[in-house]
Formats: C-alpha cells, sequence, structure tokens
C-alpha cells in the first residue's frame, strides 16, 4: 500500500495527509486537529482501532517536510531544530511516567520522519475556549469554580514533579459533557531552567493576553508562579469574556508609570466571593514576587476549610504547642479530681487590749471612692513588709474567707439556672431536665475554688518578684 505521506498536496500544505501511517503502521492519521508555534496535533487511530490523538514535533517557525521529512528551514536553524527536538523527547517521555485524572495521559513517544511524536489520549470534549465563543452560558460560577479547583490539582502535580507546563491559556483545557477537565498540551513543558531552555522560550510558547512577562525574555528565571499568571489569566477570560491585557502592554505602562491596564475583578452580586476573585488579581501580578506563589497557597486562598486544615496541619507539627496543652489539660484535670486547700490568711496582730471590738457597720462604698484592699493602711503585710494580695471580688472587696464566697456564689447561680429552666443539682432526671447541668453544677465550684487558689499563688508570686530593696513596690 502506497503511504500518502509521499503525496503531500498543497490542501495540507505541511501537515500530515489522512491515512499516513506511522511507527510500522501502529498509528493511522484520520485528520489534522490543531497547529501551535510547537507542532501539529492530529486525529488518529491506533492498531487496536481505538481513537488516540498525535502530536508531531514541528515548529513551522524553522522547518518544513520535504518528501515527507522534517527538515530545517535553514543552515543556520539546523542547531536550533536540533535543541526543540531534543527538548521535546526529554519531556515527553518524562511526562509519559505522568498519571493523574485531569491531566491527558501519554501513551508512547516514538521518533520518524526526521523528527518526534506522542501519542496521547484521546478526550471527547471541547476546549474552553470554544465554550467561551460557542456556548458560554454553560459558563456557570458553579462550574468555574470547580473547573479552577481541579485544574489547580493538576498544576500543583506537575509542579510537585518539577515540572513547568509553560503553555496554559483556555485553548489547552478540555471540559467533556460531564463537566469533567483535562490539561492537555506539554509540548512547551519543561523541567529545569537551562540557557538552552531559556533560548526556545518565544519559540515555544508565548500566547498574548495569557503568557506572563517573563516568557518573551531569554534570559528571565520562569518558576510555578508563571503557570499560574497564565491559569489566572485563563480564568481572567471565562469570567469576563475576554483575555487580559498583554503582560508586555502592563510592564511598560507600570515602567512608563502610566496605570496597568487590566481592569481587577471585583465581586458583583453574589456569583463569586471576594476570595476567589482576590485570588485571580493576585495570581496576575505584574512581577512574580507578588504573585501567589503556588497552587496549593491558591486552593487555601479561596478554600476556607482547607485554609483552616492547612493551619491545623501546621499547629500539629509544632511540638511546643502541643506539649503546652498537654501541661495545661494535665493541670486542670488534677485539680478537678483533688481536694483544694484555699490559702491561709496572714494571721491578725492580736489586740494590745482584751476588750471586746464593737461591731463595725460598714456603709457603701461611693463610686469615686478607691476600694478597701486599695486605700492606704489596708493592705495586709506580712513579716518583712512585703505586701500581700488577697483575693477580691468584683467590686474590689477583699475576700478573707474564699470557701464562703464561694457558697454564696453558687446559691446566686442556681437561682438563675432555676429561672431559666435548668434543673437543680438534686432535683431528678427527666422532666425536660439534662444531667449535663448536674454534672456541670457539681464541677463548677471545685473549678472555681482551684482556679482562685491558683490565682491567688499567682498574684503572691508576683508581688514578691515585684519587691525592691527599700520595701516599696514598683509603680
Amino acid at each position: 500500500m502506497q503511504n500518502p505521506l509521499n503525496h503531500h498536496t498543497e490542501e495540507y500544505a505541511d501537515e500530515l495527509v489522512p491515512g499516513t501511517m506511522l511507527l510500522h503502521g501502529q498509528y493511522e492519521i484520520e485528520d489534522y486537529l490543531i497547529r501551535g508555534g510547537f507542532g501539529i496535533t492530529y486525529l488518529a487511530r491506533d492498531s487496536l482501532d481505538r481513537r488516540v490523538v498525535i502530536k508531531e514535533c514541528f515548529p513551522s517557525s524553522i522547518c518544513c517536510r520535504v518528501d515527507g521529512l522534517v527538515h530545517a528551514k535553514a543552515r543556520d536553524h539546523q542547531n536550533q531544530f536540533s535543541s526543540v527536538l531534543r527538548h521535546f523527547l526529554r519531556e515527553a517521555r518524562r511526562l509519559a511516567r505522568l498519571s493523574h485524572p485531569n491531566i491527558v495521559g501519554v501513551h508512547q513517544v516514538f521518533e520518524e520522519n526526521c523528527t518526534a511524536y506522542m501519542a496521547l489520549d484521546y478526550v471527547d470534549g471541547m476546549d474552553l475556549l470554544s465554550v467561551i465563543e460557542e456556548d458560554p452560558q454553560r459558563l456557570t460560577p458553579e462550574v468555574i469554580r470547580s473547573v479552577l479547583i481541579k485544574s489547580l490539582g493538576a498544576i500543583h502535580y506537575i509542579h510537585d514533579k518539577g515540572i513547568l507546563h509553560r503553555d496554559i491559556s483556555p485553548d489547552n483545557f478540555l471540559l467533556d459533557s460531564a463537566d469533567k477537565l483535562t490539561l492537555i498540551d506539554f509540548g512547551a513543558a519543561r523541567e529545569h531552567a537551562t540557557k538552552e531552555n531559556r533560548a526556545l522560550s518565544s519559540l515555544l510558547a508565548v500566547k498574548d493576553g495569557y503568557s506572563p512577562q517573563e516568557f518573551y525574555l531569554g534570559d528571565v528565571t520562569q518558576s510555578p508562579s508563571s503557570d499560574l499568571y497564565a491559569l489566572g489569566a485563563t480564568f481572567y477570560h471565562l469570567i469576563t469574556g475576554k483575555a487580559p491585557p498583554d503582560s508586555q502592554q502592563r510592564l511598560a505602562a507600570v515602567a512608563s508609570d502610566a496605570k496597568d491596564p487590566l481592569v481587577p475583578l471585583v465581586p458583583d452580586g453574589a456569583d463569586y466571593d471576594p476570595d476567589f476573585l482576590n485570588a485571580i488579581n493576585k495570581a496576575l501580578e505584574i512581577f512574580p514576587e507578588d504573585r501567589i506563589q503556588s497552587a496549593q497557597d491558591w486552593v487555601e486562598a479561596i478554600d476556607a476549610e482547607r485554609r483552616r486544615q492547612s493551619a491545623l496541619s501546621h499547629a500539629g507539627k509544632d511540638t511546643s504547642i502541643r506539649l503546652k496543652i498537654s501541661q495545661l489539660v494535665a493541670e486542670t484535670n488534677l485539680d478537678l479530681n483533688e481536694p483544694v486547700i484555699p490559702p491561709v490568711a496572714p494571721a491578725s496582730p492580736v489586740p494590745a487590749s482584751p476588750t471586746l471590738a464593737s461591731p463595725v457597720i460598714k456603709a457603701p462604698r461611693r463610686r469615686d471612692e478607691p476600694p478597701l484592699a486599695a486605700r492606704p493602711g489596708n493592705a495586709a503585710q506580712p513579716k518583712g513588709g512585703a505586701p500581700v494580695s488577697r483575693p477580691v471580688d468584683i467590686f474590689g472587696e477583699p475576700i478573707d474567707d474564699v470557701e464562703a464566697w464561694l457558697s454564696a456564689q453558687d446559691g446566686v447561680a442556681g437561682s438563675e439556672r432555676g429561672a431559666r429552666g435548668y434543673r437543680p443539682a438534686d432535683a431528678p432526671a427527666g422532666n425536660g431536665y439534662s444531667s449535663h447541668h448536674s454534672d456541670t453544677g457539681r464541677q463548677r465550684p471545685r473549678f472555681l475554688r482551684s482556679l482562685m487558689v491558683r490565682l491567688s499563688s499567682a498574684t503572691f508570686t508576683r508581688s514578691k518578684n515585684r519587691e525592691i530593696p527599700n520595701g516599696k513596690e514598683q509603680s
């Protein structure tokens, strides 16, 4: 059978014609799909009669097809074409080892016709650019949010493998009838930013509106934030219906102190929350250091639950926090399960006269009058002159008998619980009452006693630490 490859017609220019056989008949070209700066994509069938996609390394700006074979257009382009071919093969073999539900699968990589090919999964769907143009009502806010989360998962996966896609745009995402997203066209992907790769940057993948400004320069480092800029531009297009301004134009405007031509996304109604739109705006910052730095950071910026889980995960790795929490829990449990002995107040001086003291009736304290414990001469003085701090109530009055005060407070709290419908501690269960309130009532006095003891001890310790040589307390 004569191979149609040798009968190339003007109609197909540099593309392979339908019926062309590749890899000794394992693949048959059925139709031309699309052309990019890096290569040509075809629809094909394999030897098992399954539909596949064939990507041919064909940088049309520096090569051409002669008698079915691919050659550099000029001798000056030969070295550059050889570099592109090596790059294609190296990255295609690396991508063949990837496995992710939202990334197109690579079946085979081979060389033929003086160039190289990739055989990929066939995805029955529309690219997002076609959806925008032909079926925009399909892109509801819910679909866009779902698609963004899936695309960030795919990009996080390849970045975690040390790969940059470098050609993210609406036409490189496919959406099937079930709204499953697939990232395709890794022809421009690369692993490391070598001098050779940077020299090929402008040839391999630069798309106005989607490529960050560093893709236009051969000597600028590219990073995961470069892919995230292109992803932000893609979703800016999905939401607004138009691509953002060219990054080179934006850079020139900022360099000349003019206004950035990009109009940032702002919330308009309830379709998108501010966090969602602000993350896209941040991804579209002109300078790499100002952008979102990782796909994971982006997900956490728009998903409150994942942000909380990430914070808990980071906190869980902090052993000092866990140790402190364990100590506090242990101390609290100890205080609740052991009897509490209140602090003993210093003994009052014995009166010089054995006569009985007359009862004293306290007048109500005026609002502008200082609390009793704060009045000069009323603070108890232990031996050595160091001031002792005693517990006081919310009005500043000293508490001499902690047990009596707590019992009084429990009586007041019990009255309030009864008024609010809580079951008293000695009331039988049922009748709408919960035993939880009874347990709480029994635990509360013990907890308050523990708390008063610890506060009294802590206050006394601070008073001793603040003592100075002349016996006066620091103000």
